[in-house]
């Protein structure tokens, strides 16, 4: 949280200042724990609130997903989420021409909704093992939920947003969770491999 269906992905607060919590982390963590998780740093992220969003959305021509939880793809790697009947997230690269008009929107003047900021960090679970490293980390068969509709649940114990895409799983999670929830599916990560090795 990448295959073709849209989840190379990336993370990158409203505040443009702040850095990866995790950063340090992924860069000292073994080849085979970084193929296992990735953790982008090449998107931005934006959330926008209120009850009229949807006439909102429609007034500024934004194609919003139809229900809640479902998303849509922006660009080749970016996804616009629906997480609440008057609740979006946007999370791509910030050329792309959504971005731009989003921001636009939420400049305006109008009542009824407002920027949300984005304090979440983006991990995507990728690889051959992406379904046994979530297997052992949550309660959800993760595997068996619809493609490009996000699931709210508990990751080694921490709240995250999941989005399953192509055997692939991109995590929203807590800044303040992200060092935790890296450490402890590295863990897995490395279990699973020592399983497999031969003595």
């Amino acid at each position: 949280m990448p295959s073709t269906t849209t989840c190379s992905i990336g993370y990158k607060t409203m505040n443009t200042t702040r850095k990866s919590p995790i950063a340090h982390l992924v860069a000292d963590a073994p080849a085979l724990v970084q193929a296992a998780l990735h953790h982008p740093v090449d998107m931005v992220k934006l959330g926008a609130k209120g009850p009229r969003l949807v006439e909102w959305a429609e007034q500024h021509t934004l194609d919003l997903p139809e229900r809640i939880y479902d998303t849509r793809p922006v660009g080749a790697d970016g996804v616009l989420a629906r997480v609440g009947a008057g609740e979006l997230i946007l999370e791509c690269q910030p050329e792309y021409e959504l971005w731009a008009r989003l921001n636009a929107a939420l400049e305006a003047v109008e009542g009824g909704v407002y920027q949300v900021e984005q304090q979440s960090v983006t991990l995507v679970v990728q690889g051959d093992d992406a379904e046994g490293i979530l297997a052992q980390a949550c309660a959800v068969d993760l595997a068996r939920e619809p493609a490009e509709r996000m699931v709210y649940t508990q990751v080694a114990g921490a709240a995250c947003g999941v989005l399953p895409c192509g055997g692939e799983y991109r995590l929203w999670v807590d800044y303040s969770l992200a060092a935790y929830l890296w450490e402890a599916l590295a863990a897995i990560v490395a279990d699973i491999t020592c399983a497999k090795t031969p003595d």
